[in-house]
C-alpha cells in the first residue's frame, strides 16, 4: 500500500539518475508524493506533480490519507500541480446533492492557464459570431442539433496557447476537451485505446 505525504516546505534535493543533486532546490509546497525509502533523517519521495524523485525532510513531510481530500473535506488535492490546498482554493463549479462541487485545479493554476490565452483580435472578432440564444445550433464535434441557450449551453471552445477561437461548441463537448487538455496526443491516445480494446473481443 502507498504512502502518500505531502511536502509542507517545498524544497529537497531532487535525485535523478541515482544521482543526487548538491543543492537544495525549491518546488511547490504543499505537493504531494509517495515515499519510496525511508532514512533517518529523511525520506526519498517521488512528487506526482513533477514525476520525479527528491530527498525531502522528514521534518518537512507529513502523512496523509489521500482519500480524504476532496470536496467534502477541509482539504483538496488539485489536479494539476498535485499540491494539497485549502478547498477554498478551488473555485466552485456547481452544486449537487451532496452539496457543493468545486473545480478539480485550484485556482492559482486556473489563473496561470487563462493567462496563456491572450484574447486575440481574432477571439474578439469570432465573438461577434456568436450563435445568439434562441437560434438553432448543430455542435461540429457531436453533432448534436439544439437550441442555443434553451435546450443546450454554447461555447467558445479556445486553443489555450493561442487564445483564438476555433469555434462554438456544446457545453458537454468543450467539458470533454477540457477532460483531454485540449490537446490532439491525448485524443488520439483514446482512440487508440478503443480501436485496442475493441480488439481484445
Amino acid at each position: 500500500m502507498n504512502r502518500w505525504v505531502v511536502c509542507t516546505k517545498g524544497i529537497g534535493y531532487q535525485y535523478k539518475n541515482n544521482i543526487r543533486d548538491k543543492y537544495r532546490t525549491n518546488f511547490e509546497s504543499g505537493s504531494v508524493g509517495i515515499i519510496k525509502e525511508e532514512y533517518d533523517n529523511e525520506y526519498l519521495v517521488w512528487l506526482i506533480g513533477t514525476d520525479a524523485n527528491w530527498f525531502i525532510s522528514r521534518k518537512d513531510a507529513r502523512d496523509i490519507d489521500v482519500t480524504q481530500t476532496g470536496d467534502k473535506y477541509q482539504e483538496k488535492i488539485c489536479n494539476i500541480c498535485h499540491c494539497l490546498k485549502p478547498v477554498d482554493q478551488f473555485d466552485k463549479n456547481q452544486n449537487n446533492l451532496r452539496g457543493v462541487v468545486r473545480r478539480p485545479s485550484c485556482r492559482k493554476c486556473r489563473t496561470d492557464i487563462d493567462k496563456r490565452a491572450p484574447r486575440t483580435q481574432q477571439a474578439k472578432r469570432m465573438e461577434k459570431t456568436r450563435p445568439k440564444p434562441g437560434d438553432p445550433f448543430v455542435c461540429p464535434i457531436c453533432r448534436k442539433r439544439s437550441i442555443v441557450a434553451i435546450t443546450a449551453k454554447i461555447v467558445a471552445d479556445h486553443d489555450h496557447h493561442t487564445g483564438n477561437i476555433r469555434d462554438f461548441i456544446c457545453d458537454s463537448c468543450n467539458t470533454g476537451l477540457g477532460r483531454f487538455k485540449n490537446g490532439e496526443n491525448y485524443l488520439m491516445n483514446a482512440v487508440n485505446y478503443i480501436k485496442e480494446r475493441n480488439t481484445l473481443k
